[in-house]
């Protein structure tokens, strides 16, 4: 990923500055202020806005943001720890969207929407955007024992990641709105060694299901049914997973089966491929970027496809602010949040790089000059798209599937066998885990 927050910061602390923006925050707590706020934030990309904006909330308060970065797995690691020993670590903390079920079963987070801050919702943010950040999940199934507890928002979104379709818009002229017009595409510009009609991130685990989700959920199928049972034998989910691993491998690059992300994005971004599902940090800082791409200009961005259904069906991936239980600076963890997710500061927060969530942002004209995702962004989260299945399993239940799903991409078993495998596996998992009795 390129680094640009240093430059950037600097310009904006300047700019914003001259403009008056930043130097007034949220009407604040009163009583003693603390000379720092303590926030447990993932290291990389999805803190490039947060680390541009850092100084504005500095200069306009007083009290210094203290980032604390973890890489991912020790992020959570950290945090379960200080949450299990009810240590006043963090004042707030960022979260992935899957850690929700674990977070919220615990009761670890505290109810943004009840006293002392009393959240309302924002016509300007998405409705999915608080469905997320709510325990227990207002629809699919939940977690045994968690039905019956009263739902509360406990988290609110800062990185609006949705998983994006692009294609080359000087060679297809318009958005495909159906899988079926995606292969028709690939058949017809794919030229083997030379040109890929779609580009698939395949490796093990995580990536492929990333890749494969929104087709099997176009296609009709899901991950469980509503008492938690593995779903992989079912039509849909047979049709899809034969649509990646024959229909798409078949007009792809070479290897799809150990290709992650920002390789995928490549093939798309050094003209070697036509099509590609995309996060939109890579198309920030690959496929617009002009030290790494050659085809600014040349693509275009849309919802994610659809197929048997009418309605398209994007993947979300959010981090999201939350307060823990245990913090002790409440009050002031709260002015935080709210001045970060504001429509005034989340604009020099995504002209940053970094991924906003609001809808005024996502459609301002100057913004979608700069980031011309932004627009595709706003029809994904309006969809409206779905989330991982919200349960604490979900990690394990990943790496099954994705195990399975992958070795399909290589050849080594057949979609059914793979299917079969993950289903008996999964199943004994959830048994297991107490979710199927």
């Amino acid at each position: 990923m390129v680094n640009r927050v240093v430059p950037v910061v600097l310009a904006l602390v300047m700019l914003l500055s001259t403009l008056g923006i930043g130097a007034t925050a949220p009407t604040l707590p009163s009583g003693p202020k603390p000379q720092q706020l303590n926030v447990g934030v993932v290291s990389g990309g999805e803190i490039l806005g947060l680390k541009a904006i850092a100084p504005l909330w500095n200069k306009a308060t007083g009290v210094q943001l203290n980032l604390i970065e973890y890489p991912y797995a020790s992020l959570y690691e950290k945090m379960v720890t200080a949450f299990q020993s009810n240590a006043a670590t963090f004042d707030v903390v960022m979260l992935d969207d899957p850690w929700m079920p674990k977070f919220g079963a615990e009761g670890w987070l505290a109810p943004l929407d009840q006293a002392p801050f009393n959240l309302k919702r924002d016509p300007d943010i998405f409705p999915i955007v608080y469905d997320l950040g709510s325990w227990p999940p207002p629809r699919g199934p939940i977690p045994p024992g968690e039905a019956s507890k009263p739902r509360h928002i406990e988290a609110i979104t800062l990185v609006g990641n949705v998983e994006l379709f692009m294609y080359r818009r000087d060679l297809i002229p318009q958005a495909p709105q159906k899988w079926d017009q995606v292969l028709a595409n690939a058949k017809k510009l794919d030229k083997p060694g030379q040109f890929y009609g779609f580009a698939i991130r395949g490796a093990k685990g995580n990536p492929i299901i990333a890749d494969w989700l929104p087709i099997l959920t176009a296609f009709g199928g899901k991950i469980f049914d509503d008492n938690w049972n593995p779903t992989f034998k079912s039509p849909q989910t047979l049709a899809a997973l034969k649509f990646l691993v024959q229909s798409l491998k078949s007009v792809a690059q070479p290897g799809p089966d150990t290709t992650d992300a920002a390789d995928r994005s490549r093939l798309v971004a050094t003209g070697q491929a036509a099509q590609a599902t995309v996060w939109p940090a890579e198309a920030s800082d690959i496929v617009e970027n002009p030290q790494a791409s050659k085809v600014i200009g040349k693509i275009a961005y849309a919802v994610i496809p659809a197929e048997a259904s009418a309605s398209h069906t994007p993947m979300m991936g959010n981090w999201l602010l939350a307060i823990p239980k245990a913090a002790q600076q409440k009050a002031w963890s709260w002015a935080f949040i709210q001045w970060a997710t504001s429509a005034e500061i989340q604009k020099p927060y995504a002209a940053a790089g970094g991924i906003p969530f609001r809808k005024s942002i996502l459609t301002d004209a100057a913004l979608n000059q700069k980031y011309p995702f932004f627009k595709a962004m706003a029809g994904s989260l309006a969809a409206p798209p779905f989330w991982r299945p919200r349960t604490s399993e979900w990690s394990a239940v990943e790496s099954i599937l994705g195990t399975h799903v992958n070795a399909a991409l290589a050849g080594t078993e057949t979609p059914e066998d793979a299917m079969a495998k993950a289903q008996d596996e999964v199943t004994q998992h959830m048994k297991e885990a107490g979710y199927i009795k």
